[in-house]
């Protein structure tokens, strides 16, 4: 009995020895699937050329250099500007023509195309043609910043990030050919059968077009594509490029004088409410028919050829924006263009599913609970991520508003989910979730600001997770960690400080001083580390790490400073005068008060 027990004991000693190895050695071989970042709308360096010399076109818009910029508006628009102020009248337009010359010019006027809808001038996106790995310093830097992707190079290696830059401004169907053969050379140059991609923002819509290629080119979107990971995207455009083709900017005194610029600049920027006041030196009809004149001219001299910005006016706008911009015969390239992409926008939901049914996992990140911004008449009708409604970047998903529950008697028309024991509940009961395309593999940050996304650590480090851990399918494989329904959080900064402060000597601190100052530290870090967020508990995080910091490392500064922030004084007094003309004025202009 006992040589059997021993004869068993080796028998399974040896098995349980060879089983080790073996997950070793699939482990030792196991190689990530090299991830493309599709980047969203000016994100991708961009230059504009000229006998042999580059210029970096600064978004938004790619703008010329500020001091060419004021050059061309002494020149052109200081004389019809100037009649103006002085008669109080623009009986000719003259200044409206004047400014939007000058602004069109600034803001696209490098960048703008022909009616081929390419390009005029020399302009072109920075191209990665190697990992990330492979690229110069500066390249990895800029990426970094735009796209902080650290937790994805940390888990698969720097080797397997890809980033596909192109220019927001150009050509749609020839950046999703340009993206089609990337994923093919990234296959190539990794020598993966199969690459994960990332669409963010624009970056959605130029997926549209690529699995529209695929489509139109017979090609199978499982025998390229592995994960499809979509951030915020702009499957069905963005209400505000669409609204303002169809109809221009709002039409409202309120949002004009005393919203639209500080939520454009930034709420408790001073500049915003600065302008406002100075908006007034204008009479009110007079400035309505510039802003009207401006946009008017953007979209019919400019934008119109830009078949990517086309990719961002939705469905629902297109047919009315057709009729009005493309029937002209010098058009035809542009509309076949154009018409090519809105049967990809409309077929989006489709070819997404078609991918899903071939094998290809598809996530989907979305923001919500924040509005649109204040420029077109539709901004408060949706809820939205301040740049693109929910509708669009979640598949479908629906909600009354920002901050506005369910109806008690709301009555789902759509369920996409067919497990019956799945709870895809929005807790806060804004968002009905089940109506969007892929409920099980759909996430929601609530109160997350479209421009901030990048600044949400979490969101990275999802991204992060679903693009190396195959185990991950959807929003019940990590609930702990990652709940389908999460929070927003601006923690970019935040990680950036804490890393300056671990490097700092602290020396000359006392004893006392260098334990509080390592606590602060480590409470940082793991409030960073919850990725289940507790907003509360994480601001309390920061704000004790900064007080510490400020008492214990720069005391003397703040006591010198006194923590003056003169901008802040700034912004404050300039709202108030801005918020005083509104109450008492409305819409009118110093003269016509």
């Amino acid at each position: 009995m006992k040589k059997s027990k021993k004869i068993i004991s080796l028998v399974l000693a040896v098995v349980m020895l060879s089983t080790t190895f073996m997950v070793a050695a699939s482990a030792a071989n196991y190689k990530p699937t090299p991830s493309i970042i599709v980047p969203g709308v000016f994100q991708s360096e961009t230059k504009y050329y000229e006998d042999g010399v580059a210029t970096d076109l600064e978004p938004p818009f790619f703008m010329d250099d500020t001091m060419e910029i004021a050059s061309v508006a002494l020149t052109e628009a200081l004389v019809p500007i100037s009649k103006l102020l002085i008669s109080q009248e623009d009986k000719d337009q003259q200044a409206a023509k004047a400014l939007s010359g000058v602004l069109g010019e600034a803001l696209m006027g490098k960048s703008k195309s022909d009616e081929n809808g390419k390009f005029i001038n020399d302009v072109r996106a920075t191209k990665y043609y190697d990992s990330f790995r492979d690229l110069s310093e500066y390249d990895q830097e800029y990426i970094l910043d735009q796209l902080p992707l650290n937790k994805y190079i940390e888990l698969a290696g720097e080797e397997n990030l890809y980033v596909f830059s192109y220019a927001s401004l150009g050509n749609m169907k020839d950046t999703a050919q340009e993206l089609y053969d990337f994923i093919q050379f990234v296959k190539e140059d990794s020598g993966s059968d199969k690459v994960n991609v990332v669409p963010i923002s624009q970056g959605g819509s130029v997926m549209n077009a690529v699995m529209q290629l695929y489509k139109d080119n017979g090609r199978a979107y499982s025998e390229d594509i592995n994960r499809i990971v979509y951030v915020v995207p702009a499957l069905d455009g963005s209400i505000l490029i669409g609204e303002i083709y169809q109809y221009g900017l709002i039409d409202d005194d309120e949002e004009l004088y005393s919203k639209m610029l500080p939520a454009l600049m930034g709420v408790g920027e001073m500049t915003g409410y600065l302008v406002n006041i100075v908006l007034r030196i204008m009479p009110n009809a007079d400035l309505n028919a510039i802003l009207d004149t401006v946009v008017t001219d953007l979209v019919n001299d400019y934008m119109r050829y830009s078949t990517l910005m086309w990719g961002l006016v939705p469905s629902a706008n297109y047919e009315p924006c057709r009729e009005m911009y493309l029937m002209d015969d010098s058009m035809a390239v542009i509309r076949e263009q154009t018409d090519w992409f809105y049967n990809a926008q409309k077929n989006s939901d489709a070819n997404i599913l078609d991918a899903k049914a071939q094998g290809v996992d598809i996530f989907d990140i979305v923001d919500y609970n924040i509005s649109l911004y204040e420029i077109v008449d539709s901004w408060d009708d949706v809820n939205a991520d301040g740049i693109i409604q929910l509708d669009s970047t979640s598949m479908g998903a629906y909600s009354v508003g920002v901050s506005k529950e369910l109806p008690a008697d709301y009555v789902r028309t759509v369920n996409n989910c067919t497990n019956p024991n799945h709870d895809h509940s929005d807790p806060r009961n804004i968002v009905d979730a089940n109506t969007g395309l892929l409920p099980c593999t759909t996430f929601y940050f609530y109160n997350q600001d479209h421009e901030r996304t990048a600044s949400n650590d979490v969101i990275m480090k999802l991204v992060s997770e679903l693009l190396v851990d195959e185990n991950f399918t959807d929003v019940y494989s990590y609930p702990d960690r990652f709940p389908q329904f999460n929070i927003a959080r601006d923690s970019k900064g935040f990680m950036k400080d804490l890393e300056e402060a671990k490097k700092l000597d602290l020396s000359y601190l006392t004893e006392d001083e260098r334990a509080r100052f390592q606590n602060a530290i480590e409470r940082g870090e793991e409030a960073l580390e919850q990725t289940n967020v507790d907003l509360a508990e994480f601001e309390a995080a920061k704000a004790y790490f900064y007080d510490t910091r400020d008492e214990i490392i720069y005391g003397a500064e703040k006591e010198y400073t006194g923590g003056l922030d003169f901008n802040d004084y700034l912004a404050t007094i300039f709202k108030l005068i801005s918020d005083l003309l509104y109450y008492f004025f409305d819409g009118a202009g110093f003269s016509d008060m």
